[in-house]
């Protein structure tokens, strides 16, 4: 008997091991043919194994099984059907008009969007669930039987597990059902635990109709509720009620109102579902608005029945008013008429709104009293009552509240101002005062209610000091924040007045000389059609260089001059005070305390300007400089504060300032109040300069007298440490200068270089000579040449410069009125004026640099014997000792200029002859050597009977064009004398290069 039981099991071993998975019915039977079962012996563990394998369950069975319901195919809404809360409804326009502002209806953002539903029901669901066919039942036991069966209410609505009677379950709740059959199982089975859950839960079908964007019908899970089916369908439209949806089950109806649930009613609820369930939404049928300080303006629904309703009612749909306070109703009504009306009526609620009613609810007062309001470089800015800081001193108690903030200006204590608003004249008023002295116990301020006190800070006082500066210095121009209507027409040039006369003493026909269409040229303008060549960029630098001719060449040409364009509407006077600026509130400053446009907070990068063409060497390399070196971020000024106000403190506060000139670290216009003393303003100054002359600083007042309209300067100096300067005291406009202690030192350093024991730079001092700097130079080396030193200094180049700028000005007014002259035209040639066009655009360009040469005498014994010859040495200056050279230079029109070895024997004649003789435009009765220091002797003297001058090595022999006369003879010597300029320039360069 035992071997057939070991057989048996070995049987039902491999056929686990072969992965059969035989049904349940199989698995009981299987059970029985083992006579096994009752849990005691191996045959139990296997036929639970089995079990297990048959219905996926764990070792030990869940007592409350986790089950997902997934929704079924459909169970969603329909695609179409979905839309979004979109533009506003019918009844939202004609309340919108009536509201006189835009408003929606209350709740359609919420349920007027669909969306599907998902069911999600984790452990037992609640006793109160009511069954039906479809419901899975879970049975669980353990103990003697440990096992676990599933089941569904079937079509007579009963359940039914094997070994136990059958148990009604559909339409009873699956508290009472589950007591029923615990009580069956545990009278059936004894010494077992019976557990009862809910595993799958059965579908529903439900028609949602009326005013819906997707009616029809829908499945859904047997939880649930009418939510959930408005949402398959789509949501509701505006046209739909939300406070009258009926639930139809059978012959009675249950009514939902959406209210309660969006507003958090305690006693609002879902209405669960059941199979054949309708859901019916029924056309709105009253609506009022309410608009204005309350929590959630919009249009809402009067319950379900209700034509009218309470006010008070209404309030509390609409969340109450916004804040506490005393609040206006009114109410907009419709007549019988159809006319509306306002009403107005009491606050308490008593109030009755109908349909079509728009409510009004307005505060009766919004004026802040007792409050003071602190704003600007503070640390505790915002209101403080009135009751506790009645003035100045007590809201400014501590300079605590003055910490300085990282990355924005320092508060400038020394003005500042309290505005305050007239209730008389309601029309605001800057009280200024001084923070530092309030904070000093010096000064105070009664504070009235809404007053405001503010702290500048430091970039904000450079901004006015700079407008009262200005204002201040040229006192004809006003320092506005407005607009200029028309900008000030140019102010015309007597030069170019008097050339415009000129030219209206030209015949007619003039305007189309190809010669006038060459100057014109010349100076950057662009000709009309068939009047001569284009523009060249030679031109442009005269037209920018001598704006008058160009008006004058540009009038014949029947064009405008360039400085008369169109340059774009006109600036506000800050940006034309202050480039690269826009006024408050659009004012902004960076960290460094510079000014800048609102606007660069976006792109901190530097572009140029349209039209600006092509940039040179150092302009490209500037660029770039800029473009690798950005600005700070910005800074805003004058925050808190709008237009009107900003330019009332800026215009008070100008009226208050000094300036401190001098040895101070940082010089400029300061604010003040009056009474203020000379230790704080220097300190404002960043503090003296260590060659500040303390013996002797002066302060210059204005002592105004209103009465009779005049005004006196006075001026004081004193001699004072700075521990007395808090005895000084100033008053606006005052103007403070800090000398700086005499020295015997120049400033500047003077170069020597070349043939000197021990050149480089050299400081001197005043007065001192060339003499004593050579003495400190160690002397002349041994190859030194004494007589070819190039002395240069840039007072005399400057000289220079001005001297071919004037001489350029001559040629072109010489040069245009020989055009311009009609017997001229066969006299003047077009290449003779493109000739001296063009050494006048070389004079404008700079071309041949004025190199200041001076002509000195540096030998010891010519300066002993001669002491009138030692050049006093000015800063800058520079001294170029050359080596002996060997050679003579010849230039100018010869066939082969350049180098001739020196010889004493030879003369002029013999050095133009080794170079090839003279060319046939040479003038040979205008040769000239420019001798080794600089100096230029004319050959024949001026006279025929005077003596070849005599070389030395290093002369430079230069040989000049040869031009025939114009009109004038002025025009030759004019060109005679540049063209000598120009050469003595090139003969000094070209020594100094060896």
């Amino acid at each position: 008997m035992s071997g057939r039981i070991w057989a048996r099991r070995a049987l039902l071993v491999a056929a686990l091991a072969s992965g059969a998975t035989p049904g349940l019915a199989q698995a009981q039977a299987l059970s029985q043919l083992l006579g096994g079962g009752n849990g005691n012996d191996l045959t139990g563990d296997l036929l639970r194994t089995v079990q297990q394998r048959l219905t996926g369950q764990s070792t030990v069975p869940a007592l409350q099984p986790d089950t997902q319901v997934q929704n079924p195919p459909g169970y969603g809404p329909q695609a179409q059907a979905a839309q979004a809360y979109g533009p506003p409804s019918s009844i939202e326009r004609l309340m919108s008009a009536r509201a006189g502002q835009p408003i929606r209806q209350y709740g359609y953002e919420v349920f007027g969007r669909g969306g599907p539903v998902m069911v999600r029901q984790s452990g037992a669901l609640q006793d109160g669930y009511v069954l039906g066919e479809g419901d899975e039942i879970v049975l669980t036991l353990r103990g003697q039987q440990n096992a676990s069966y599933r089941t569904r209410v079937d079509r007579d609505g009963r359940v039914v597990f094997p070994g136990l009677p059958p148990i009604a379950g559909a339409g009873r709740s699956f508290g009472v059902f589950r007591e029923d059959m615990e009580d069956a199982a545990g009278r059936a089975l004894t010494g077992t635990e019976v557990l009862v859950s809910v595993g799958a839960v059965r579908q529903i079908a439900v028609r949602v109709t009326g005013e819906v964007n997707a009616p029809g019908l829908f499945n859904l899970s047997g939880l649930g509720t009418a939510m959930d089916a408005l949402s398959l369908a789509g949501g509701v439209k505006n046209t739909g009620s939300l406070r009258d949806v009926q639930v139809v089950r059978g012959g009675r109806s249950f009514r939902l109102d959406l209210y309660s649930l969006l507003m958090g009613d305690a006693s609002g609820h879902d209405i669960p579902l059941a199979e054949g369930d309708r859901i019916v939404v029924p056309l709105q049928t009253s609506a009022v608005a309410v608009v204005g300080q309350v929590k959630r303006p919009a249009i809402y629904e009067l319950p379900a029945g209700q034509a009218m309703a309470p006010l008070s009612t209404l309030m509390a749909m609409a969340g109450g008013t916004e804040v506490r306070g005393s609040y206006r109703y009114s109410i907009l009504r419709t007549r019988e008429d159809g006319r509306r009306e306002m009403v107005q009526v009491g606050a308490g609620g008593s109030a009755t709104v109908r349909d079509g009613d728009v409510v009004f609810v307005a505060p009766t007062a919004d004026v802040s009293l007792a409050k003071v309001e602190l704003r600007g470089a503070t640390t505790l800015n915002g209101a403080y009552p009135l009751e506790t800081v009645r003035s100045l001193r007590g809201l400014l108690a501590s300079s605590d509240m003055f910490a300085p903030t990282a990355g924005r200006p320092l508060p400038y204590l020394l003005a500042d101002a309290v505005i305050r608003l007239d209730p008389a004249t309601l029309q605001r008023v800057v009280i200024p005062f001084s923070a530092s002295d309030v904070l000093e116990g010096k000064a105070d301020v009664a504070l009235q209610s809404n007053d405001i006190v503010y702290i500048t800070n430091l970039a904000e006082m450079r901004y006015i000091a700079r407008k009262a500066g200005d204002l201040q210095r040229t006192p004809a121009r006003k320092v506005s924040d407005h607009f200029d209507p028309v900008a000030p027409p140019p102010v015309p040039d007597a030069t170019a007045a008097a050339l415009q006369a000129q030219a209206a003493a030209l015949p007619p026909g003039m305007a189309a000389d190809p010669r006038l269409a060459q100057l014109a040229a010349l100076q950057g303008m662009q000709m009309p059609a068939g009047q001569g060549a284009a523009a060249t960029g030679q031109g442009a630098s005269l037209a920018a260089a001598n704006p008058a001719y160009a008006a004058f060449a540009a009038g014949q040409l029947g064009q405008q001059p360039q400085a008369s364009q169109d340059q774009g509407p006109p600036k506000p006077e800050e940006e034309r005070l202050n480039p690269g600026i826009v006024a408050p509130p659009d004012l902004v400053t960076s960290q460094d305390g510079t000014t800048t446009r609102a606007d660069d907070d976006q792109d901190q990068t530097t572009s140029l300007p349209a039209g600006a063409g092509a940039l040179g060497a150092s302009q490209l390399g500037a660029s770039q400089a800029l473009a690798q070196h950005p600005r700070r971020p910005p800074l805003r000024l004058f925050v808190g504060l709008d237009d009107d106000t900003r330019r009332l403190l800026v215009g008070t506060l100008v009226n208050y300032h000094v300036t401190v000139v001098g040895e101070v670290n940082s010089p400029g216009d300061f604010l003040v109040m009056p009474g203020a003393t000379l230790d704080k303003v220097v300190q404002a100054a960043g503090g003296l300069t260590p060659k500040v002359d303390l013996h002797a600083f002066e302060v210059t007042s204005a002592d105004i007298d209103n009465a009779s309209g005049l005004s006196r300067t006075v001026r004081q100096s004193y001699g004072l440490p700075v521990a007395q300067f808090a005895q000084v005291a100033l008053k606006p406009f005052d103007r403070v200068r800090f000398n700086p202690v005499f020295s015997d030192r120049d400033t500047g350093d003077v170069t020597l270089a070349g043939e000197v024991k021990f050149p480089g730079g050299y400081e001197i001092l005043r007065g001192e000579h060339l003499s004593s700097l050579l003495a400190r130079a160690g002397g002349f080396t041994d190859a030194a040449y004494p007589a070819g030193v190039v002395f240069l200094r840039q007072s005399v180049a400057e000289a220079q410069r001005d001297t071919l700028q004037k001489e350029a000005d001559a040629l072109e007014r010489q040069i245009v009125a020989v055009v311009g002259n009609a017997s001229g035209k066969v006299q003047v040639t077009d290449g003779e004026i493109a000739y001296v066009t063009q050494m006048i655009s070389r004079l404008r360009q700079g071309a041949g640099p004025a190199s200041g040469r001076v002509a000195v005498h540096v030998n010891p014994r010519e300066i002993a014997a001669h002491p009138e010859l030692d050049i006093v040495m000015e800063p800058g200056d520079q001294l170029v000792v050359p080596r002996q050279p060997s050679a003579v230079v010849v230039s100018g029109e010869v066939m082969a200029p350049g180098g001739i070895q020196f010889r004493g024997d030879r003369g002029v004649d013999d050095y133009i002859a080794m170079a090839g003789g003279m060319t046939e435009i040479a003038d040979d009765d205008h040769v000239f050597v420019i001798q080794p220091d600089g100096s230029a002797v004319q050959v024949n003297g001026g006279g025929w009977l005077s003596a070849a001058p005599k070389l030395a090595p290093g002369s430079v022999i230069v040989v000049p064009r040869k031009l025939r006369h114009f009109t004038w003879d002025s025009i030759l010597m004019d060109i005679i004398q540049v063209t000598s300029q120009l050469a003595i320039t090139g003969a000094s360069l070209a020594v100094i290069s060896k």
